[in-house]
């Protein structure tokens, strides 16, 4: 009896959960950093610039930043209800796990207001839950509690996303100079020893080189002395070399007749960029504040 009453049980939590994730909206069709459903940003221009201003930290970046106004968040506390919506939504990359979801739920006649924040995996170390946490409650609830919503979301953006945009850069840096990253990573000696054998190596190649004629003493035959088989294999050097440059030119002119070829231009720009949802996999990091 218990067994069938586990069961039964179980079924209803997964009913009241399906319920009460129905409440997260879906995606809407028209892609945008700023999605007000509840209407409470309520200008037009601010809203422009919000999206701009993420649109072009994803850009640069591909962190996708996405800000969601709701008037009911269905019973779940505002972290659970952002994590829900960046799943439903595929907010970030499926490889970085880069999105980062705001949700803000005003206080109205269906309980108090909240915010609640989720971060994906690969935003963790630049937006800490503790980060989270103070953005909300000094940044976001005193223009909130003054009914000044607009105001709260756009202090909160000015702040994530100068700390985002250093943290890519960082990181771009760091990626950039392999012995920065030696000696971040313990190797630096390493490398240093990788460099110098390298350039012992290039060392004995060139003077290799350099001595290689020094072969042809005085006392040896001149070359209006040296007999047909000597001289073939100079000849055949200097013909393999005239080859080699007239092959290089005529690939180089078959290059540049391809590009000239109708869609081969168009077949090495860079897509046109569309602000899109990439299907990151959500959990773990956020916030969530009542208010």
């Amino acid at each position: 009896m218990k067994f069938y009453y586990k069961i039964a049980l179980s079924v209803l939590i997964c009913m009241m959960w399906g319920i009460t994730l129905a409440q997260v909206p879906e995606k809407p069709a028209q892609s945008a950093p700023v999605v007000d459903l509840a209407r409470i940003i309520n200008n037009d221009s601010l809203t422009t610039a919000l999206n701009a201003q993420l649109d072009s930290l994803s850009k640069k970046t591909q962190n996708q930043i996405v800000v969601v106004t709701v008037d009911d968040m269905g019973g779940l506390d505002g972290k659970e209800f952002a994590t829900e919506l960046g799943k439903k939504w595929g907010i970030g990359g499926k490889s970085l796990n880069n999105g980062f979801v705001m949700v803000v739920k005003p206080h109205n006649d269906k309980g108090a207001g909240e915010i609640g924040f989720a971060t994906g995996y690969g935003l963790e170390g630049a937006l800490p839950d503790v980060f989270c946490k103070r953005l909300q409650t000094e940044y976001m609830i005193p223009h909130f509690k003054d009914g000044d919503y607009a105001g709260g979301i756009k202090a909160a953006i000015d702040e994530i996303v100068p700390v985002v945009l250093n943290d890519y850069e960082q990181a771009q840096a760091l990626a950039g100079n392999p012995a920065e990253r030696a000696k971040k990573s313990g190797g630096g000696n390493g490398w240093l020893f990788i460099a110098l054998a390298i350039g012992a190596i290039a060392l004995l190649m060139f003077l290799r080189k350099r001595n290689k004629p020094a072969g042809i003493a005085t006392g040896q035959p001149q070359p209006n002395q040296l007999s047909s088989k000597q001289e073939e294999p100079e000849a055949t050097s200097e013909e393999q070399e005239q080859e080699e440059v007239e092959e290089t030119i005529e690939e180089e002119k078959n290059d540049n007749n391809g590009d000239n070829k109708p869609g081969a231009s168009n077949a090495n720009q860079p897509k046109p960029y569309k602000y899109g949802y990439g299907g990151g996999d959500f959990g773990g990091g956020g916030a969530s504040t009542k208010f």
